[in-house]
């Protein structure tokens, strides 16, 4: 709800059923910082206090509290900065979220980097903070500080219906202010701007200052800059390093962060697929240590190849409505590459499962996923790039209408419900698609299905080789 005179807004959540619990069962008060984070956590806590973010508790006039909510320091090594958050696991099991009209990442940065050159970011400042709750919900946001009983009275980072609120808030905010709403596109508290002047401060959300993206900006966590004529993005921020100590959940958190949700990882995707097969395999639960020394090496080996030639970057603004479409299949994995104006602007990799499925068939496979990245980008004319000449027979053929499918697998009808698919796609989307034969080895999508051999024959002794890496 937004108050036009206190030029605030004020969010509730619903309880799941309908119920609210009664009392919530947690007794933690605080999982303690680390020495070196305490006091600037406290200071940040002191902010709070002041800025009226979090308040006594006053039991009278709401009743006794009903649930206690743990603090705890969060360090964002993107920024530098230690952050107070708070625990709401617990009171997240009683809460309703939905989650049909969530903002996709994803799909929120294809949208951004087709908006050109001459963009802005306009980032909310403590977008939550700036959203207050309804009183009637304070017993259930309850913290202690220094041995007193306070109460949240923002919006908190951690509370699981909280995007959708801030969502929410911002899309009205879209649609009350025409200026707004034509200018900017928003995925929860950062908002891309692609007019000189958009302003949200006089429907309650207060900014930092516009921030240029040719000029430098983090955007979704893409460092973006202007190099030459065009914009460039590169990873976000500094790697970890790699744990020491090695369990599935570590290897995961690990791998995880080196691709992320990064438009384009080359090599780099199918290598760490490939290493969290190899855990999964070697372990049975999350927290089990790693004894297979081959996964150190494989880890160790993608540690230092990234810090000497990180593939995670690429051009940033993708204009136009055409594109080549890279497939490629191994015994391994599919792998796809969008290129556009001789830039790759997206890839993917998929692991296959270990079947006895042909070849051509995970060919055409990685034909209907690149042309599932295409529509996505809302590409209509579209070159497909295939190194299988069976596979470029089949499509050309379909497309063109001039013969039916002609072959003797046993899995045929899975082939034509395959290239049938593929046809539907074309004629659905009013698409131009067309089909070329490439070398191997001239193939941008090889790299994304292919290890180095020496990990697949672990049992053979360790020798140089050729890095499969590019």
């Amino acid at each position: 709800m937004f108050d036009s005179v206190a030029k605030a807004w004020t969010a509730a959540w619903k309880w799941a059923n309908g119920n609210a619990p009664n009392v919530l069962q947690n007794t933690i008060k605080e999982y303690p910082p680390v020495a070196a984070a305490k006091a600037v956590y406290e200071e940040e806590l002191g902010t709070w206090i002041r800025n009226g973010w979090v308040v006594p508790y006053n039991q009278t006039k709401l009743g006794p509290a009903k649930a206690l909510i743990p603090l705890m320091a969060i360090f964002q090594r993107t920024k530098s900065k230690v952050r107070p958050v708070l625990d709401f696991r617990e009171l997240n099991t009683h809460t309703d979220v939905f989650t049909a009209n969530s903002g996709v990442c994803t799909d929120k940065l294809r949208q951004w980097r087709r908006q050109g050159t001459d963009v802005s970011m306009l980032d909310l400042r403590k977008a939550y903070l700036q959203i207050r709750v309804d009183e009637s919900l304070w017993p259930y946001q309850t913290v202690i500080l220094n041995g007193r009983r306070y109460c949240l009275t923002r919006l908190g980072f951690g509370l699981n219906v909280a995007p959708a609120i801030m969502k929410a808030i911002v899309d009205r905010v879209h649609s009350l202010a025409k200026d707004v709403r034509t200018g900017s596109s928003a995925y929860l508290d950062d908002i891309f701007v692609n007019e000189s002047v958009v302003t949200a401060q006089a429907f309650g959300l207060e900014s930092k200052a516009l921030v240029r993206v040719r000029k430098g900006a983090r955007v979704l966590g893409l460092q973006v800059s202007k190099e030459h004529d065009t914009l460039q993005w590169k990873r976000g921020g500094e790697l970890s390093a790699l744990p020491k100590k090695l369990t599935r959940r570590s290897v995961f958190s690990y791998c995880g962060e080196l691709v992320g949700h990064y438009p384009v990882c080359s090599w780099l995707r199918v290598a760490t697929a490939f290493v969290k097969r190899q855990v999964n395999s070697a372990t049975s639960r999350w927290d089990e240590p790693i004894r297979d020394n081959m996964i150190r090496e494989h880890l160790d080996e993608l540690a230092r190849v990234v810090t000497k030639n990180d593939p995670v970057r690429g051009r940033w603004d993708a204009p136009g409505n055409a594109a080549k479409v890279w497939v490629d299949a191994s015994a391994l994995a599919l792998g796809i590459a969008l290129e556009m104006d001789n830039d790759v602007i997206e890839d993917g990799t998929w692991l296959r499962p270990n079947d006895a499925r042909h070849i051509n068939m995970a060919e055409l496979d990685a034909v209907i996923k690149g042309l599932n990245v295409a529509l996505a980008w809302r590409m209509k004319k579209i070159e497909l790039k295939t190194d299988s000449a069976t596979v470029h027979r089949w499509l050309e053929d379909g497309l063109s209408g001039k013969t039916r499918l002609r072959t003797k697998a046993a899995n045929e009808m899975l082939i034509q419900r395959r290239i049938e698919t593929v046809l539907a796609l074309a004629r659905e989307y009013e698409l131009t698609v067309t089909v070329t034969l490439v070398r191997s080895m001239d193939n941008k999508a090889d790299s994304l299905t292919r290890v180095p051999k020496r990990w697949l024959a672990p049992m053979e002794p360790f020798r140089e080789a050729m890095c499969c890496y590019r």
